[in-house]
């Protein structure tokens, strides 16, 4: 329904103390917390969902385990409301509205209108801002209340920092993480990385995709709303949702949080219910902030610049024999990706991509360039790369539950992996290949990199991590721009 004047004008008096009628509720009701995405130096996405309480449910059935996929033949498991599981996060109708600026006290803060949350959507709202001021910290109050603007709720504060100026310097360190599955939680309140990535004070996060496990995970998601409930368990736990009011992100989408293992476009499985493909493109677009395309680059100074590619919406599928029209990426997003690597003057080029394109790769599997399945668009990207990328371009990827930094042998391209979220989840590498691998370990923890200059000096040092911030490895690489 459209929005009138009165709540507005409730909710704005109720915020000075003086609204007649108003109840002011000290919980707030954002129980999955804020995220910002798609930073640049001008514009930036916040990701608000309004929650009938103010934190996930602490009691109801508790479902902590792998899921167990039924065989063919054999009965779909029991269909479950997952308002009854415990960590649910059931979502409410309400209104909500953003204030922000550039001081801490939000004073002369821009606010934007207020806008209903509804279920459709999964009582999801995106501001997407525009305007702002480069190499700018922003602060920002997602305020929220009822319908009827007769109830404001306790507000959620957070803060980013814009990028700077495409031609100016200025330090940046990133992270990246993978395999964050909800049985393999390794904090009371989440996972021991997030606080270990705050202490390094990133400037954003790439979650490279594996964010939820829809199909290994319990409960095994069978209809769109499992998927959420997936979602909002992980984006409850208090270590995500402090993380996240303090550094935004650019998400990418792998197999597991689009669907299911090694999944292509159209897929079916029977085991997955009512729950289709387009169901989850419809869900990662509710649950992230994010451009209207996949594929996207961003600059960060003149130092740095990365981009953000899809594995999912565009390939082939994987058992196509092999050959050139074969594909993850698609011909469009393969063009833009080398157009735009080229056309870039960052002293350094970073591609996240959710899964290997050196690896080495276990010779069972079959979804992604370090395989045998894609090695004709691998072989193509990796030659390119070596004849026009030498030496400022780099890889990190997620998807291995292992990390490593790895030099393909014949063109000299150069891969971090992340590794999981946790040591529980690490496992399953082939193990040490010195054709390859410069560092390889079996655990859990995540990946930085980090740009800086010191006089005419540009530096990119690249750090895998343990779970605890530990520096496990360390690789840099400098030069004169």
């Amino acid at each position: 329904m459209p929005l009138t004047l009165l709540p507005l004008l409730t909710a704005a008096l109720a915020l000075a103390g003086c609204g007649p009628g108003v109840t002011r509720l000290e919980e707030s009701r954002q129980a999955t917390g804020v995220k910002v995405g798609e930073v640049t130096a001008e514009s930036a996405i916040v990701w608000t969902r309004t929650t009938a309480d103010a934190e996930r449910r602490a009691d109801g059935t508790p479902i902590r385990r792998r899921s167990n996929k039924p065989a063919d033949g054999e009965p779909l498991p029991p269909s479950l409301d997952p308002q009854e599981l415990q960590a649910s996060v059931p979502g409410a109708a309400a209104l909500v509205r953003l204030r922000y600026a550039d001081n801490v006290n939000l004073f002369d803060a821009v606010e934007t209108e207020w806008q209903e949350t509804r279920a459709e959507s999964d009582f999801t709202h995106h501001f997407r801002l525009t305007g702002l001021q480069p190499g700018t910290v922003y602060y920002f109050e997602s305020e929220t209340s009822s319908l009827d603007g007769t109830v404001l709720h306790r507000p959620v504060n957070g803060r980013f920092e814009t990028a700077p100026p495409a031609q100016e310097y200025a330090d940046v360190t990133f992270t990246a993480v993978t395999g964050q599955a909800n049985h393999d939680h390794d904090a009371p309140d989440g996972f021991k990385i997030y606080k270990s990535m705050l202490d390094l004070a990133p400037k954003f996060i790439v979650p490279t995709g594996d964010t939820v496990y829809y199909d290994s995970d319990a409960p095994l998601v069978t209809s769109i709303d499992l998927a959420r409930f997936h979602w909002h368990r992980m984006y409850s736990f208090p270590s995500l949702v402090r993380f996240h009011l303090s550094v935004p992100g650019y998400w990418e989408k792998d197999d597991h949080d689009s669907y299911h293992n090694d999944n292509w476009p159209g897929m079916s499985r029977r085991y997955m219910g009512t729950f289709s493909w387009e169901q989850g493109l419809q869900v990662y677009a509710e649950q992230v902030p994010m451009s209207e395309k996949p594929y996207r680059t961003f600059r960060w100074g003149k130092g740095l610049q990365v981009w953000v590619v899809e594995g999912r919406d565009f390939r082939s599928p994987n058992t196509m024999p092999d050959g050139p029209d074969k594909t993850i990426w698609g011909a469009e997003q393969k063009r833009w990706l080398m157009e735009t690597l080229l056309a870039s003057d960052a002293d350094w080029k970073v591609l996240v991509s959710p899964t290997p394109i050196v690896g080495p790769d276990r010779t069972n599997k079959a979804d992604n360039h370090a395989n045998v399945a894609f090695k004709s668009e691998g072989d193509e990207f990796r030659r390119w790369v070596q004849d026009n990328l030498p030496e400022d371009f780099f890889i990190v990827c997620g998807d291995r539950h292992w990390q490593y930094h790895s030099v393909h042998p014949e063109t000299g391209v150069q891969e971090f992996s992340s590794g999981p979220a946790t040591d529980e989840h690490a496992g399953g590498t082939p193990g040490e290949d010195p054709q390859y691998h410069r560092f390889h370990r079996v655990g859990g923890g995540f990946a930085s990199a980090a740009v800086s200059k010191d006089g005419e000096v540009s530096s990119i040092a690249f750090r895998l991590h343990n779970v605890d911030g530990g520096v496990e490895y360390e690789w840099t690489r400098s030069k004169r721009p």
